[in-house]
C-alpha cells in the first residue's frame, strides 16, 4: 500500500532516543516550556543559521506573532502571495486588523510574481506620497512546496522599498534560495510550522519564529506567554502560544534526521518527475534544486481533466491530495474578491499532488509513474 505520507515510520526512527525522556517528562510534569523547548530553540535557530529562536504553539500562531512583533503602526499594506494557505493571510488579518492585504499573483513556477509584487508596492508608495499618508509595508514571501520562493529578489525589494520582511518557511523546512540562502535565515523574521505533515513534523501542532534580531526575539517571547516578563508581571497584552515540551523533545530528535530525509525526499520526487511523461500531466517547474519537496505538485491539462485523474488514481490506489482548490481571494470572506489572479486560479482548478516522503520504495514510485504514464 502506498502512504501520502508515513509518519508512523518518521516515529519509529526516533523512538528508541525520545521515548526515555518523554518518560522522564512525565515524572518530572515539567509539560509547559523548560529546558527541553530551549534546547530545541537553539538548534533549530542554529540550523536554519538564526541567532534566535521561540517555540510556539503552531504555524499560525508563528505568522501572527511574528508579524505582530514588527511593530507595524501606521496605515499597514501586506502583500503576499495568493497562492497560499489560507493560515497565511488569517494570521496576517489578525495580527492587523485594520491592514490592506494585496494578493500577489505567481509565476508558472509557483513563486510570487516579482513584478506584480513590485507594481503593488510602487502603486501603494506613489498614493501614500500623493495623499501625504505615512504607512508601514510588510511583505510575506511563502515558501510553497518545499522552495525559497525568490528569496534574495523579494530581500532586494524589500530593502529598496523600506518594507519588512516575514518569511512564512512553513513548507520549507531545511530548504535554501538560489543564493545558498537557508529557508528562514533572510527575513527580519520567520515563521515554521511543524504540523504532523510537514518536513520536520510534531506529534501534533507546534511551531517555531526565528529571528537574527534581539529585539524581536523579545517581543515574542512576551507575545507567546501572556504578555509576561516573569509570572504574574505583564507588560502587554499577549497570548497564550507556548510550545508543548513534550512537542519540542520528539522535534530535537527528528531535527537530526530531517538533512536525509529531505534528501530521500528529493530523490524520490527526481525520479517520479523524470519518470512522468504522460502529455495530460506536467510536473511543476522546480525554483531552485535546492528545494526539499514538501509537496510534489503536478498539473493536469484542464479543469475538466483533474475529476477524472483523481478518480483513476483512486481506482489505482494511489492516494492524493488537492492544494488549494478555492484561492482565498475567492473566499467569503476576503474584502475584494474581484481580484484577477489568473495564474492562481488554474493552479487551484489544475493542481494535484502525489505521495513525497523519505520512506518510499523504488517499487512503489515505479509503480505510480507506470499508472500516471497509462492515464487516457
Amino acid at each position: 500500500m502506498i502512504k501520502f505520507n508515513d509518519l508512523n515510520a518518521q516515529w519509529l526512527a526516533i523512538k528508541d532516543q525520545a521515548m526515555p525522556e518523554i518518560e522522564e517528562l512525565l515524572k518530572t510534569s515539567q509539560f509547559i516550556l523548560g529546558p527541553q523547548v530551549e534546547r530545541f530553540e537553539k538548534v533549530f535557530a542554529s540550523y536554519s543559521e538564526c541567532k534566535y529562536g521561540i517555540g510556539v504553539s503552531n504555524g499560525t500562531d508563528a505568522i501572527k506573532i511574528a508579524a505582530k512583533a514588527l511593530g507595524l503602526k501606521h496605515n499597514t499594506h501586506i502583500f503576499m502571495p495568493a497562492n497560499t494557505f489560507v493560515a497565511t493571510y488569517l494570521a496576517a488579518k489578525e495580527a492587523y486588523p485594520n491592514a490592506k492585504i494585496h494578493m500577489i499573483d505567481i509565476y508558472e513556477d509557483g513563486s510570487m510574481n516579482l513584478d506584480l509584487l513590485q507594481m503593488n508596492i510602487d502603486q501603494v508608495n506613489s498614493n501614500a506620497i500623493i495623499h501625504n499618508e505615512s504607512i508601514d509595508k510588510l511583505v510575506i514571501a511563502v515558501h510553497m512546496f518545499g522552495n525559497c520562493d525568490n528569496l534574495d529578489k523579494i530581500y532586494n525589494i524589500c530593502t529598496d522599498t523600506q518594507s519588512k520582511l516575514l518569511e512564512d518557511a512553513s513548507q520549507a523546512h531545511g530548504a535554501m534560495s538560489l543564493d545558498g540562502n537557508v529557508a528562514g535565515s533572510v527575513g527580519d523574521i520567520s515563521a515554521f510550522s511543524f504540523y504532523p505533515g510537514k518536513n520536520l513534523g510534531a506529534a501534533g501542532d507546534a511551531g517555531i519564529i526565528v529571528t537574527n534580531h534581539k529585539n524581536l526575539y523579545d517581543k515574542c517571547q512576551l507575545l507567546r506567554n501572556y504578555g509576561s516578563t516573569q509570572k504574574y508581571i505583564h507588560v502587554e497584552e499577549g497570548y497564550n502560544h507556548r510550545l508543548d515540551t513534550i512537542q519540542a523533545i520528539i522535534l530535537y530528535h527528528k531535527l537530526h534526521k530531517l538533512d536525509g530525509w529531505n534528501e530521500q525526499r528529493k530523490s524520490h520526487a527526481g525520479k517520479i518527475i523524470q519518470g512522468v511523461k504522460s502529455n495530460r500531466i506536467k510536473p511543476m517547474q522546480e525554483v531552485s534544486q535546492r528545494q526539499v519537496y514538501h509537496i510534489l505538485p503536478i498539473l493536469v491539462s484542464n479543469k475538466s481533466t483533474r475529476p477524472n485523474f483523481i478518480t483513476y488514481l483512486t481506482k489505482n490506489n494511489i492516494p492524493h491530495g488537492i492544494h488549494y482548490p478555492i484561492p482565498i481571494h475567492k473566499m467569503p470572506f476576503y474584502s475584494n474578491n474581484n481580484d484577477n489572479l489568473p495564474i492562481t486560479e488554474s493552479y487551484a482548478d489544475r493542481m494535484v499532488s502525489l505521495p513525497i516522503h523519505p520512506f518510499l520504495s523504488d517499487i512503489k514510485i515505479n509503480y505510480m509513474i507506470n499508472i500516471i504514464n497509462q492515464f487516457k
